[in-house]
């Protein structure tokens, strides 16, 4: 991440090999009741614009500011991708009718394939 100061701006140059483009847009959305932003995607990085930017505002701790949502959006992003069979799973049994998904599944706990190799002795 490439970061140019200015005296009222801040251009942030983002790989988008690092950051989807929700993640970008999700963490910049907070910063516009105080900020102006543009965001462009420009080849394989976007440039993000914090313009606007009043003398008062500490750059050091807005850019530490920023750098810790995009990682925060991120860990979400994955999150997200990494549960979603499970969100299905918890949806579909909360709309299911007459308890068609409270059969217990066959195996042990300690059996996770299913079968026992003491099964085939």
């Amino acid at each position: 991440m490439q970061i140019e100061r200015y005296q009222h701006k801040i251009l942030f140059t983002i790989e988008s090999s690092l950051y989807s483009e929700a993640v970008i847009h999700k963490c910049f959305y907070w910063y516009l009741s105080k900020f102006q932003i543009e965001i462009q995607s420009v080849m394989h990085h976007y440039q993000v614009t914090v313009d606007q930017i009043s003398l008062e505002v500490d750059q050091e701790h807005l850019i530490a500011q920023i750098k810790k949502n995009l990682v925060d959006y991120h860990t979400r992003e994955i999150i997200t991708r990494e549960t979603i069979d499970i969100r299905t799973l918890l949806v579909v049994k909360a709309f299911a009718h007459d308890d068609a998904f409270d059969d217990m599944p066959g195996g042990d706990l300690n059996d996770t394939v299913g079968f026992s190799a003491s099964d085939f002795k």
